[in-house]
């Protein structure tokens, strides 16, 4: 007896982009066991990694540090894709999935701008439908959906309490486990909502109440439903007074910002005329400086002058100390001589003899006698004598004072030309550190304006550099933005024009039309509201080909789907059933699906939806259904339904006219992005060139600030050395004129 095989759960899986897929890449699989065999780095890992990747697995497991590293990363032949896109087509014929398709294709794709999309039969959902229809059939979360190398050792050499997660996985009890905590974060969930509820009722129970008085004098004319209006509309009242009071909070909020603002630009500007006040004082202190330095100026030479009087008065006090000397000497000179007649006077007189003194006296007369006459005799020759010495020795004072003053008069000519000499060097050496001084503080002046020159265009060209980097920044970001915008749109306009070549030139594709087939919606202009209803009243036509009846039978070996133009036939009969139909329809506001096609080139697809309809929704639809005709339908506006005379088909189908006009519109948003992001980058460029410019000129402005910061240092240090010397100069000059003065006194 033969064994058979059990079905395949899992059919297919379709990579593309995904790791090192980068080629559209199909693998099937058959009933029974599968395995993938290959060397070293062939990509059966890859393989494992994409089923996880498909069923939602977050990048715990995958190998990767963040997500855009699944996607395609390029080659030396290749260049990166910006999509990796994995289907997992999965056979649901007995139910195990909680959805009613016997197929199912779970699909994920990952766009390198960060964009991640789930999708089940090709319709978007969302990852926590995904997880909990995948809990549904125990494959969420399950540790033994992928066993790797090493995992069953690792559970062999697990603890009693490690190893009852994996029991619990297998008897099926953690997903009734997930399932509860689940439920009880709803339930939590829940008693909040509740306890919330409790809330806003105790806050209405007093109003409840007060209304209840209210109603209670008002029940005989009042019905229970007008009560329960007028509840409805003091609950009205008073969520609009709470709005009311929140839109007045939040007004006095926006005052108070208002006035914070206010504040803040009045803080500015006090900030701002504190700053002119300072600037003023600043100016008003550099003129006191001024001042206070011309003051010092007009000191300093009357403190010349004084000093000048001073070397007067010291020469002056110099003579005078010379002539009390002279006098001390001449006073020395006359007290030694009256010592010498005080000794000479102070000498003791003998004892008195009388004879002698008789005969003295007689001596004394007869000397008296001759005394007299020589007396007489020695008087005239005393005056004569007397007049001559006088004579004589008022020669000789003449004659020394004569000498003196010719000494001192040599002396003090020689002195006084050799002041002269010094005063006309000084008065030259003066003339020129004036004039040096002159050029010194009219260097510095030059090297005061020059630095606040460099100062302001230093701060100038910081501004500008500010501002260039700023909009250099700015341009940057703005080139960022356009050239990642750009590569997106362009990622997505790739895997859009690699399906449709790749729908272009499948088999029956290549041999339809090297028959003269065409493809049924080529060239096809639909109208954009309705484009939807016209992809799902098409379905698969939408890629169908039209060839001729001849042509037919020599496709048989291909797959796909093509429309004979033989057999298109689009009249419409019109009758009672037909009639009547057109008025439902009408009365519903819908119209023929025919009048959707704005450019048909074939006709066919207008001839195929003659007997089609479309409607608002699908509830319309329905009340529509008995009365359509024989081989009519009706289409959902939103292309979600097709009705038929006994079927209702549900769900979006393929949409090749979508992918078509998306394809359009990436195209023209890829034709805008590359504008704009050659015109950032334009842009960014030349905001690089200003910037680098402006920090050039600020390099030279801070240079040239330096410079002239050295230049004035050094002139006023010039003018300093200058001042210090002309003023050593003018006292030195001062002494001179003195001295000179002086001498010209003595002289």
């Amino acid at each position: 007896m033969e064994r058979m095989s059990a079905p395949a759960r899992l059919l297919a899986l379709r990579l593309q982009g995904f790791k090192s897929f980068a080629e559209r890449t199909i693998v099937e699989f058959g009933p029974g066991i599968s395995a993938v065999v290959g060397p070293n780095g062939s990509g059966k890992s890859n393989l494992a990694d994409a089923l996880r990747w498909s069923l939602g697995e977050q990048g715990r497991a995958l190998r990767s540090r963040k997500s855009e590293d699944v996607i395609f990363a390029g080659s030396e032949k290749r260049s990166a894709l910006g999509m990796a896109d994995v289907t997992l087509v999965l056979d649901n014929g007995d139910g195990l999935l909680p959805v009613d398709f016997s197929v199912l294709e779970l699909g994920r794709r990952l766009y390198r701008s960060g964009e991640n999309d789930y999708l089940l039969n090709k319709q978007r959902i969302r990852l926590r439908d995904l997880v909990d229809l995948l809990d549904g059939a125990h494959l969420a979360d399950n540790a033994f959906l992928f066993i790797g190398q090493g995992m069953v050792d690792q559970a062999l050499a697990l603890r009693p309490e490690e190893r009852r997660p994996l029991f619990e996985e297998v008897a099926g009890v953690r997903r009734h486990e997930r399932r509860r905590r689940k439920a009880e974060d709803q339930l939590v969930e829940s008693e909040t909502n509740l306890a919330r509820v409790e809330d806003i009722l105790a806050e209405l129970r007093p109003q409840a109440r007060r209304l209840a008085a209210q109603a209670e004098q008002q029940a005989t004319r009042l019905t229970a439903g007008e009560e329960l209006a007028d509840a409805l509309i003091a609950v009205a009242h008073v969520r609009w007074h709470e709005a009311a009071t929140t839109a007045s909070a939040a007004a006095a909020r926006v005052e108070r910002e208002r006035g914070e603002a206010d504040r803040a630009m009045r803080d500015l500007q006090s900030a701002e005329e504190a700053a002119a006040a300072i600037a003023a004082e600043l100016s008003a202190r550099v003129a006191t400086e001024r001042e206070r330095l011309a003051a010092h100026e007009h000191a300093r030479g009357a403190v010349t002058e004084l000093r000048l009087r001073d070397a007067r008065l010291a020469g002056d006090l110099e003579a005078i100390a010379r002539d009390r000397t002279r006098l001390q000497a001449e006073r020395e000179t006359a007290e030694a001589s009256l010592a010498v007649q005080r000794r000479s006077l102070s000498l003791p007189i003998q004892p008195r003899d009388h004879e002698l003194d008789a005969a003295v006296a007689e001596a004394e007369r007869l000397a008296a006698e001759a005394s007299g006459e020589l007396a007489s005799l020695r008087a005239a020759t005393r005056a004569r004598g007397e007049e001559a010495a006088a004579i004589r020795r008022a020669e000789a004072a003449r004659q020394a004072d004569s000498e003196t003053a010719r000494r001192r008069l040599a002396d003090a000519a020689r002195r006084l030309d050799a002041e002269h000499a010094s005063a006309t060097e000084l008065a030259g050496r003066r003339a020129d550190l004036e004039a040096r001084q002159a050029a010194a503080h009219e260097a510095l002046e030059a090297a005061i304006a020059a630095t606040t020159e460099a100062s302001d265009q230093r701060e100038r060209t910081r501004t500008a550099a500010i501002e260039a980097d700023a909009r250099r920044r700015a341009a940057v970001e703005r080139s960022a933005g356009a050239a990642a915008a750009l590569a997106a749109q362009q990622a997505r306009l790739e895997t859009l024009d690699r399906r449709l070549r790749e729908e272009a030139e499948r088999g029956i594709a290549r041999a339809a039309k090297r028959r003269g087939g065409r493809r049924l919606d080529e060239e096809l202009v639909v109208d954009a509201g309705l484009r939807a209803a016209v992809e799902a009243a098409l379905d698969e036509l939408g890629r169908a080909y039209l060839v001729d009846q001849s042509v037919a039978g020599e496709l048989a070996t291909e797959r796909g789907v093509l429309v004979v133009r033989e057999r298109l036939d689009g009249t419409v009969p019109v009758d009672a059933a037909v009639r009547r139909f057109a008025e439902h329809l009408a009365a519903a506001g819908g119209s023929s699906l025919a009048d959707a096609i704005r450019r048909d080139p074939t006709g066919a697809v207008t001839k195929l939806l003659a007997r089609m309809a479309v409607v608002a929704d699908l509830p319309t639809a329905l009340a529509l259904q008995p009365t359509l005709p024989a081989g009519w339908a009706l289409v959902v506006r939103d292309g979600s339904a097709v009705v038929t005379g006994a079927t209702v088909r549900l769900g979006h189908g393929d949409a090749p006219l979508e992918r078509r006009a998306e394809a359009e519109r990436l195209r023209s948003d890829v034709a805008r992005l590359s504008d704009e992001a050659d015109a950032a980058a334009a842009a960014m460029l030349a905001a690089e060139g200003i910037a680098t410019e402006t920090r050039s000129a600020f390099e030279i402005a801070t240079a040239d600030e330096a410079r002239a910061v050295a230049e004035r240092r050094r002139a006023e240090e010039a003018e300093r050395a200058t001042a210090r010397e002309l003023e050593a100069v003018i006292r030195e000059a001062g002494w001179h004129a003195a001295q000179i003065e002086r001498l010209t006194g003595d002289v």
